[in-house]
This record gives structure tokens, C-alpha cells and sequence, in this order.
């Protein structure tokens, strides 16, 4: 009995502090509703507001922050239409401006255009303070109609789909950038897993009212084109805001975005170090202000350029896309993009294509629909073109920002917080494809790793404009794995040469004269550390070999080599091909020549030889198997004629072979090999 007077005694002090906790939960609920809402949590002040609306439904205030809420969690906004329609004889807003704004982030842009320019007749030229800011936003807002409207009639086709839980979390994803391969991610994630958790503006820990701050994230595309699982770059993340804006396109340089609470933001710079990223360093006071954001930015395929975003003043209006030029090592004077460009309204997020023509950014100016919506220009004759809208359906009436697309245009990457399009988080990455409307940008990406004594070196590229005797990069492989990546814009005649420390250089042309299309080729450079003088050995699939040594010793000292393992073989075999060049490559004779045989035909008058007319004219021959062959040039040693075959091969003649001649009479090297080269007969 008295184990049940004690129950019940439990029981009555339970409901009585329940309805003590109840009492006070209409105040406690209220505070937390508005905390969230002035934090911008608005999934959470979307689910406060609504219980405060269902116990509390006289109170209109209550119903108003819900609908506010809903306009601003795309995951609700549909129900802002209702919620608005219900308050449409509201003492406390003005329903025109919020059913308007229902409407049009709903896509019913129609029904939207009334409402809002009744608001803004109503309002007239002399708001109020309280109404000034409804009325800019609604004159934008009824902008953003007629775009969609247009748009709506021009949508484009285009496959929008989630990248998936390999990258995206129920938290916080955004700002992808890529490679110009497309081999590695980096992106910015919040949440849970973000360094010292929950933290409070001094950076201390603070589970209660604390809040998950940015970190910079890195993944890796597997053979199957899925994305590792990402890994947090340890070298660059803080307690602070350390957001991922962009990677150089060879993978080589990180741009990430750094704040606190007593630094609006800055851009750091970050290089990559064997497998490990540098701790990342400020860049100067042309691109950092003292006291104003800088956030967002895209580097140049050639290095030269820097296009980023600023609020500094002296903009069109709110963020601007400046653009620097390095001089001397260092980012020179920042300049405005101008109004082909910025709009009044935010422009953000510039993304530099590798065909150095082609701009992505993300407005809330120019054709948006909504919020920012991503844009592109090209540039022609020297100037960028208008912007022009990305269109429906990658664009929303959310925000879709931070647009990157691989080199050759099939495909892009962004962060949205849309709803719908298989949504995981509140900010998610997606992939579209296309990833670029019209024609597909033109580029030649040239990917592979530098060898010195057939291991990975770390080596400089230089590269070099012949016609233009400009240079543009240089460009650096990684100093572990000697891996390289570089994109060259179309059009021009490059020679590319290739140094490391304690190896002779090596030089190749390559030419993007005529390149309509975009161009990825690997090429592997060897390099050998030799005092005679290197040359580069190339296949007929383009790719670099070995390096044989040049003679330097008088043909009638050059000793007969021993041809025994060569005999039989076929030269078309690599490994044997390689062979022959240390066996036999530096060996000469006074009556042997070498000439490189550059086409074969019956019929002759098939073949055009003008892209290697910059060689000499060649040597053309009718033998009497009926074939014409073109060989161009003599040489004393296979080595000497190899440097030939090699610039042919880079001109596009990848078929091109040596062949020998004893007085005359043609030989192929594997015929001279079965002769032993005739021997001395031939001194």
C-alpha cells in the first residue's frame, strides 16, 4: 500500500511540473521560433512556428513567420501559397507582396506578376523605411517573373541528378571544383563532423547554441567513375571557416576561403606538396581587402589570370567578379569585370573554363529566375558577350551556384538547395549533362608524368607560343609522383619543354593550329641525366619511350655492334625498339645514311604532306614494288633521325619510320639487322 501511495505520489508530481512546463512552453517555443528563424535555421523555425500556429491559431503573427518560413525551406514552399491565400485580409503585411512571392518561387509566375505590381503601385514613390526593402525585392522579384516566363517557354534539355551519398550527407555540402580531368573534388561540408564541432563565435565548444562551421573536403573518381569516400584536408582546416572555393586545373593549387568573426573573409592559397597540401597562405592586398568579403574565385589554365569576387566598394552593387593579372610572381592590380558582367544585384562564383573563353559565374541579376542562377559569356574578340541564363530546369527559384564543368563540356557540377532532384541534404552537389549549351569549348588537355632516369621527378614545363614568342604557365608536376596536368587553348603553335634539376631538357612541339575539337592525350616525358645530349623516343601511339644518348665520336671509330639478340625480332615490338637504340642507335658509317620515311602509297597523289613542310620539302621515290615513298632529311645515326621521327609524330604524322640507305640502296633496320649492317663493307 504504501509503495502505491508513493507511485501515485511520483505521478501527481510529474503532471503537476508538466503543466507548470506547459504554462511556460508558449514563451520558451516563441523564443526559440524567432532564434531560429534570425539564424537563418529555417527548417527548425518552420517546425516551431507551426506548432506555435496549430496551438495558437488566433495569434496571426505566428501564421505570418510560418509562411515566411515556408518561402524560405524549399522542402515547404509549396504550402507558403496556402498560408499566404489564408491571410489575404491581413492588418499586420501586406499579402499582395508575400502571396506574389509565394507564387513566383512556386514557378506560377503569372499568377505572381499581378499581385506583386499592385504592390508596388500601392506603395508608390515614397515607402516607408519598413516598406523600402519590400519594395526593391519585389521590383527584382517581378523581374525574375518575366525571366521565367521566357525561360519557361525555352526550357532546356539537360539530365540533373544527385552525385550521391558517396559525397552528400544529410548536412551540408556545397561549392564543388574540380580538375580539368575530372580525377579529384574538393568541396566545403558542415556538419557534425566539422572540426571542434559546435562552437560559439570565440571558437570555443558550445553544444547548446553553437553552430557547425566549414571545413574543406577532397575525393577521388575510381576507375568505375563513382567518387571515393572524401577525406577532410587536414592541413588546411580550423576551428574557423575554411571553405573550399576552387583547384587549379592540374590539381596543383587549392583556393580556399578563410573567417572569423573578427575578418569578414579572405582567400587563402594552398599548394600541394608530394600527397600533402601546404598550409594555406593569404594572398596580397590587391585580392584580399582589409575590411571586406572576397570568397569566391577560378584561376586560369595558364596560371596568368585570377577572376574572384568581392563586396569592396566601388562595384555595380553588392558582390562584384573582378579579375587579376600575376605580374612577377604576385596577383597585380584587381579590375572590375565591368557591367557586361556585374549587375546591380549579386554576382558571384566565377568559374574560368580552361579554354580561357568561356565564364560561368552566378547572379541574382541578368536572367535570374530566383535567387542566384548560373550564367556563362563568351569571350570574343577580346570582349565578353552578355551573360546568358543557363536556363530551366538547372536553374531555380532557389539558389543554384558555384558551377563547374570538365574540359570537355559533357559534363558539370553544382551546389543547389533545391528541393526535389534528389535532395539529401540541405545544400547538395548535383551533375548535369550537358554541362554547357551550344558548342562544346575546344581544348587540348595533355596529361602524364615526367621520368628522370625512368623514375618520378619533379620537373618544370615551360611552354612557349612559337608564332607569338609568348610564354604562358609554367607549369609543375607533382614533386613524389612527377604526375602532370595542363590545358592549352587551340589555335596556336606551342613547343614544350620539359626540365628538372640534374637532367638534360628535353623539347617537343605541339601544334592546335587547326584543333576544332577538344584534345586529351597522355604523354609521358622521360628524361636522363647525360652529358651528350638527350632525345626523346616516341611510339606510334605517341608515347615517349626512352632516351637515347646522341653520338659524338667520328663514324670511322664507330665499332661494329653485335646484333644477335635483334636478329628475328620485330621492330614493331617496343621493347625491341628499344634495344635496337642502345645496341646500334649511335653507330655510323661513312657510305650509311638514315632518313625518316614519313607516308607510303600507291597512290601518291593521296597524301598531303603540308603540315610538315616546316621540315623541307620531301624527298619523293617511285620503286618498282609500284609504292611511292616520302622520306625526308639525312642522318649519320638512328639516334640523329629519331629526333626527326620524334617532331613528325608530334605534327600528327604518327606512322612515320626510319629507314637506311648504303649507296643508295634502301634498307629497312630490320633488313640491315639480318645483314649485320653489311659488316665493314659499307666503310
Amino acid at each position: 500500500m504504501k509503495k502505491l501511495i508513493f507511485f501515485l505520489s511520483i505521478l501527481t508530481f510529474v503532471f503537476i511540473t508538466n503543466n507548470s512546463a506547459f504554462a511556460q512552453s508558449q514563451s520558451e517555443l516563441e523564443e526559440k521560433a524567432y532564434n531560429a528563424l534570425n539564424d537563418g535555421n529555417y527548417e527548425a523555425a518552420y517546425k516551431l512556428f507551426d506548432n506555435l500556429n496549430a496551438k495558437y491559431p488566433k495569434q496571426e503573427d505566428y501564421k505570418v513567420k510560418l509562411g515566411i518560413c515556408c518561402l524560405r525551406y524549399p522542402e515547404r514552399k509549396d504550402r507558403a501559397i496556402e498560408i499566404f491565400q489564408s491571410l489575404k485580409n491581413s492588418k499586420i503585411i501586406d499579402a499582395d507582396y508575400y502571396l506574389g512571392k509565394a507564387y513566383h518561387i512556386n514557378y506560377k509566375f503569372t499568377e505572381a506578376k499581378p499581385l506583386l505590381s499592385a504592390f508596388i503601385a500601392r506603395v508608390g514613390n515614397k515607402p516607408s523605411k519598413e516598406d523600402q526593402i519590400l519594395l526593391e525585392d519585389a521590383i527584382l522579384v517581378l523581374k525574375n517573373c518575366d525571366n521565367g516566363i521566357m525561360l519557361v517557354n525555352n526550357k532546356v534539355i539537360a539530365n540533373i541528378k544527385n552525385i550521391g551519398t558517396s559525397i552528400n550527407t544529410e548536412e551540408d555540402e556545397y561549392v564543388p571544383a574540380i580538375t580539368t580531368d575530372e580525377s579529384v573534388m574538393i568541396y566545403t561540408y558542415r556538419g557534425k563532423n566539422s572540426v571542434g564541432g559546435k562552437l560559439n563565435t570565440n571558437l570555443e565548444p558550445d553544444v547548446a547554441n553553437g553552430e557547425y562551421l566549414e571545413d574543406v573536403y577532397i575525393s577521388v573518381r575510381k576507375t568505375d567513375s563513382s567518387w571515393s569516400a572524401p577525406k577532410s584536408i587536414t592541413s588546411i582546416n580550423t576551428k574557423g571557416n575554411d571553405a573550399a572555393i576552387s583547384i587549379s586545373p592540374d590539381g596543383q593549387t587549392i583556393f580556399t576561403f578563410f573567417s572569423t568573426n573578427k575578418n569578414e573573409g579572405d582567400i587563402y592559397v594552398s599548394k600541394l606538396n608530394g600527397p600533402e597540401f601546404s598550409k594555406p597562405q593569404a594572398l596580397n592586398e590587391n585580392i584580399n581587402t582589409p575590411n571586406y568579403w572576397e570568397g569566391s574565385c577560378s584561376i586560369s589554365a595558364d596560371g596568368r589570370y585570377l577572376y574572384f569576387a568581392s563586396e569592396r566598394p566601388g562595384g555595380l552593387g553588392g558582390r562584384d567578379i573582378y579579375v587579376s593579372e600575376q605580374v612577377n610572381n604576385d596577383w597585380g592590380p584587381a579590375i572590375n569585370m565591368g557591367p557586361k558582367i556585374n549587375t546591380p544585384y549579386d554576382d558571384d562564383a566565377p568559374f574560368i573554363h580552361p579554354d580561357g573563353i568561356t565564364l560561368f559565374l552566378s547572379s541574382k541579376g541578368h536572367q535570374s529566375i530566383g535567387g542566384y542562377d548560373i550564367m556563362f559569356s563568351i569571350k570574343k574578340d577580346n570582349e565578353w558577350l552578355e551573360p546568358q541564363s543557363m536556363g530551366l530546369p538547372l536553374n531555380t527559384t532557389e539558389d543554384d551556384r558555384y558551377y563547374v564543368i570538365n574540359s570537355n563540356g559533357s559534363k558539370g557540377y553544382f551546389s543547389s538547395n533545391r528541393s526535389g532532384s534528389g535532395g539529401i541534404g540541405k545544400q547538395d552537389i548535383y551533375e548535369v549533362t550537358p554541362g554547357i549549351l551550344g558548342e562544346k569549348p575546344v581544348v587540348a588537355l595533355l596529361k602524364g608524368i615526367v621520368y628522370g632516369n625512368d623514375k618520378p621527378v619533379e620537373a618544370k614545363i615551360e611552354v612557349f607560343k612559337i608564332v607569338q614568342k609568348e610564354n604562358i604557365g609554367p607549369f609543375y608536376t607533382n614533386n613524389t609522383t612527377g604526375k602532370y596536368l595542363m590545358a592549352l587553348s587551340p589555335g596556336f603553335l606551342y613547343r614544350i619543354r620539359v626540365i628538372a634539376e640534374g637532367f638534360d631538357p628535353i623539347e617537343e612541339d605541339l601544334d592546335t593550329e587547326n584543333l576544332n575539337k577538344f584534345m586529351e592525350t597522355n604523354k609521358d616525358f622521360y628524361l636522363y641525366s647525360v652529358k651528350q645530349g638527350t632525345l626523346a623516343i616516341v611510339d606510334t601511339a605517341n608515347k615517349i619511350i626512352s632516351t637515347p644518348t646522341v653520338a659524338s665520336l667520328p663514324c670511322n671509330d664507330s665499332k661494329l655492334p653485335d646484333f644477335t639478340l635483334l636478329k628475328g625480332k620485330s621492330l614493331n615490338d617496343i621493347a625491341n625498339y628499344k634495344q635496337l637504340l642502345s645496341t646500334v642507335g649511335n653507330y655510323c658509317a661513312s657510305k650509311l645514311i638514315f632518313k625518316v620515311q614519313i607516308a607510303a602509297y600507291r597512290k601518291p597523289n593521296n597524301y598531303k604532306y603540308d603540315h610538315l613542310n616546316q621540315f623541307g620539302k620531301p624527298e619523293v621515290v617511285n620503286y618498282p614494288d609500284g609504292i611511292t615513298r616520302f622520306t625526308q632529311l639525312e642522318f649519320k645515326t638512328i639516334n640523329e633521325a629519331e629526333v626527326q621521327r620524334q617532331k613528325a609524330i608530334a605534327k600528327g604524322q604518327t606512322d612515320a619510320w626510319i629507314v637506311a640507305f648504303i649507296d643508295g640502296k634502301r634498307y629497312t633496320l630490320e633488313e640491315l639487322i639480318m645483314l649485320d649492317f653489311l659488316g665493314k663493307s659499307i666503310n
